[in-house]
């Protein structure tokens, strides 16, 4: 990646995401510490700093909005300085929110690089890899946590904030639980005693209850509280969890199952069917980039479909036409420049396999270590139950302890089945990703309204109509593939070529394919 760099004033940006990163060596000093040497070393003025740490707990970056915000107000800071691309980004958004800021450098202070507005379409690719890659290790952190919510969510706790009527409280043995509120429990089984009668509205019982001292945070009770209230199975003892019903849950009861039913009864009398909205193919993916408006579609004659700007915020902008066959053309010219031949996939397949390597005595590391841990605890459990039959110690202290030890294998059993099968899943997705670029306008032909939908919001990051003229831009790395293609004509593999600049070019991609195992090292060591 491009070295050469023009920034004397830059911000330090450094991140945490978890407990776990700061033990294993990505603390924030440690962080700084490099990034001040590496600025000291090339006369980089630092004039601001941006510090996060995130936990499960509080998610979302306040530090790396601010930081946005002042790069845009302070034009002569023109550069970033981050340990490396998985400090920096969380997500393809992020990538973007940086790349629309003119003249900005940033700097991967631990190998050196620079990226830049300077910097080659090669370089860019290979940047736009890192952070899909940087996403995949989030993605992978976050199934994590979502493992260990789904066990709390088998085990009948519910793993999220509980409703109106009830508190989510820390025992003093640290498991937390869910209680009825005795303040506001009662007016839950109020409202549902009041709805069951089917003479009063949603409306109408926020008002009575508000009069009768329901004030949910210290507000008056409003319509849309109630109509939350008399959907949520929650007060009957059971709970949704990622799509799933759980029954017979921890918490207790507010109401009962007869009266939520009748309930139900009550609202589902009340509805009223709507009429089908048209389900156009491209309807809700498109914006106006004159104005911003969406753009919406209709059926004219009975069977060509049409799409043009709502005008919804009173923009100026022509009120285009546009057929619906016109944008498909589009769509497809770009999916035919999304593709990379059997060869360089192969290649890169490769290239990803070795790394894989140099990380593998890692991870046979963490899995004996997690095996011996998972040991441990299983014996521990077994002579509990042992010492409990034989009557030495106390069915308190047996529960206790049993809670406490099972919650840890629970969790370190996840932690072994992420750290033996990461390899593996890392591979799948990166084959994923080279499919795609294969097969992608095929997949596209051969898929229904939905799956297009899905296809196009997956390499897409902006779909926009100006004038009737379509404008679409894909995601990185997609985009730099796709520009790649469109300015020059790769040779077919195994044909010779027929110059010496087409050989250079041909050159060129193999030698982008070959640095991949030297780049994607960055993101695991």
């Amino acid at each position: 990646m491009n070295n050469k760099f023009q920034a004397k004033k830059a911000v330090l940006y450094a991140r945490v995401s978890s407990d776990r990163q700061e033990r294993e060596g990505f603390s924030i000093p440690a962080q700084q510490k490099l990034i001040r040497e590496y600025a000291a070393k090339r006369d980089i003025k630092i004039v601001a700093e941006f510090v996060e740490a995130e936990t499960a707990k509080r998610a979302g970056r306040k530090q790396f909005k601010e930081m946005v915000q002042f790069l845009k107000k302070n034009k002569s800071v023109n550069a970033i300085l981050v340990e490396k691309t998985d400090r920096l980004y969380r997500n393809l958004k992020d990538y973007v929110l940086l790349d629309e800021i003119e003249g900005l450098e940033v700097h991967f202070c631990k190998n050196g690089d620079v990226l830049s507005e300077k910097s080659s379409s090669q370089d860019k690719f290979m940047h736009g890899i890192r952070v899909l890659m940087a996403k995949n290790y989030i993605d992978n952190l976050s199934e994590e946590i979502k493992k260990g919510l789904k066990e709390k969510a088998e085990q009948g706790f519910c793993p999220t904030k509980a409703p109106i009527g009830y508190l989510n409280i820390t025992k003093k043995d640290g498991r937390r639980i869910i209680v009825p509120d005795s303040e506001t429990a009662p007016f839950i089984k109020r409202a549902y005693e009041l709805y069951a009668t089917g003479l009063m509205s949603y409306s109408k019982i926020a008002k009575q209850l508000t009069s009768e001292g329901f004030l949910p945070k210290g507000r008056n009770c409003t319509k849309r509280i109630i109509e939350l209230i008399l959907h949520n199975p929650f007060y009957i003892g059971t709970f949704e969890y990622n799509g799933k019903r759980y029954e017979n849950a921890a918490h207790e009861p507010i109401i009962s199952p007869e009266l939520f039913n009748a309930v139900q009864n009550v609202l589902n009398a009340q509805f009223i069917a709507r009429p089908q909205i048209n389900d156009f193919l491209f309807l809700g993916l498109f914006k106006c980039l004159s104005c911003g408006c969406s753009i919406t579609g209709e059926i004219k004659k009975n069977k060509y479909i049409y799409y043009h700007c709502t005008g919804r915020k009173g923009g100026t902008c022509k009120k285009f036409w546009i057929r619906e066959e016109k944008i498909e053309t589009a769509v497809l010219e770009l999916l035919d420049h999304l593709k990379l031949s059997d060869e360089e996939i192969e290649f890169t397949k490769t290239a990803f396999v070795e790394m894989l390597k140099l990380q593998k005595e890692y991870t046979d590391e963490s899995a004996e270590a997690l095996e011996k841990k998972i040991k441990t605890l299983r014996s521990r459990l077994n002579n509990l139950y042992i010492d409990k039959i034989d009557g030495i110690i106390s069915q308190e202290f047996y529960s206790e302890k049993k809670n406490l030890w099972q919650s840890e294998l629970d969790s370190t059993l996840i932690k072994y089945e992420k750290t033996t099968t990461f390899s593996r899943t890392f591979m799948d997705n990166v084959s994923d990703l080279l499919e795609l670029c294969k097969n992608a306008k095929s997949l596209y032909l051969n898929a229904d309204i939905q799956k297009k939908r899905q296809l196009l919001k997956l390499l897409c990051q902006n779909f926009f109509i100006k004038d009737g003229t379509v404008v679409l831009e894909a995601f990185p790395p997609y985009d730099i593939i796709i520009k790649r293609e469109k300015l020059k004509n790769l040779e077919t593999a195994g044909v010779e070529p027929a110059s010496k600049k087409d050989k250079n070019k041909s050159l060129r991609v193999y030698s982008l394919f070959a640095q991949l195992n030297r780049e994607m090292k960055n993101l695991i060591i």
